[in-house]
């Protein structure tokens, strides 16, 4: 028919069948993840914070989730070299990111470890070789172990007094040898007045007193006597030192100094603990025990 418009569709040319993009399966990360990694939406792959695109999918990690610190982690001092940007370079740093001073340290170090290993092997040598010599660490050996053990392990020896002391009296059944004979159910009783009580003990040999074990009050009755609160003592060296007590009745054990090389003391009771029973009371001392230090 003229002037008809034909119904059929134009010829086409057949196009390459489009290949569809592999399908991405979300999986374990291949690594432990790090704080500050960034997890592909895709793939689920743990990227360091440097990288633009997953490592093993090749997604942008644009829009990727942050791993975050823990924070009991945000608590604990911070290990490990320092993060830095891409153009931050530590200032007066030399090989491996040490400054001046510690390469200076480290080569130190370095150098005084080789040379007491040297010594150390060489000392060996002398000492299985040379009897001598090791005769004379065997005697530095011993006295440094006697000088710790003394510092910090001290052993003492009780010291007794050579004749019976001199000193305040108030009635002759509590003289002042009742203080030193070893036997706490007697007592020194001495007077209060203008003079402070005190006693004179005389030891048999030069002696280094470091340590007293002093019995304060009367045993039998504590609270009706008179007790020392604080002891003056004064050394045949010339040296004193002050002694300070408590107010209880069980023996007390007081570290003392200046004791060295003497043959005598003097004690003066300078202030006192008061007695419950009133002011005309005595003053009471059940024993004072001597030590020495070996």
């Amino acid at each position: 028919m003229v002037g008809t418009a034909s119904s059929q569709p134009d010829a086409v040319v057949p196009q390459e069948a489009r290949t569809k993009p592999p399908q991405v399966r979300r999986q374990p990360p291949s690594k432990k993840l790090q704080p500050g990694d960034l997890v592909c939406g895709e793939c689920g792959e743990g990227n360091s914070v440097t990288r633009k695109f997953c490592s093993r999918c090749g997604t942008s990690l644009a829009e990727a989730e942050v791993v975050k610190t823990p924070w009991w982690r945000k608590l604990l001092p911070r290990r490990g070299a320092k993060v830095r940007k891409s153009g931050d370079r530590p200032k007066g740093r030399g090989r491996g990111g040490k400054t001046k001073l510690g390469l200076i340290v480290s080569n130190t170090f370095k150098v005084a470890r080789r040379v007491v290993a040297l010594l150390l092997v060489l000392g060996g040598v002398a000492y299985g070789m040379f009897t001598p010599f090791r005769g004379w660490v065997n005697e530095r050996a011993a006295e440094a172990k006697g000088t710790f053990e003394r510092t910090f392990f001290p052993q003492y020896a009780p010291v007794s007094a050579a004749e019976a002391p001199v000193g305040s009296l108030v009635s002759p059944e509590h003289p002042p040898n009742n203080a030193v004979d070893g036997k706490s159910d007697s007592y020194w009783a001495a007077p209060l007045g203008a003079v402070e009580p005190n006693m004179v003990v005389k030891f048999d040999r030069t002696v280094n007193l470091a340590k007293l074990i002093v019995h304060n009050g009367d045993g039998k009755g504590f609270k009706e006597t008179h007790r020392a609160q604080k002891l003056h003592l004064v050394f045949s060296n010339g040296k004193t030192t002050d002694v300070n007590l408590q107010d209880r009745p069980d023996p007390q054990t007081v570290e003392i100094e200046n004791g060295e090389g003497v043959n005598s003391v003097e004690i003066y009771v300078e202030s006192t603990f008061k007695s419950a029973s009133g002011i005309d009371a005595s003053l009471a001392i059940s024993e004072i025990e001597f030590f020495e230090e070996l």
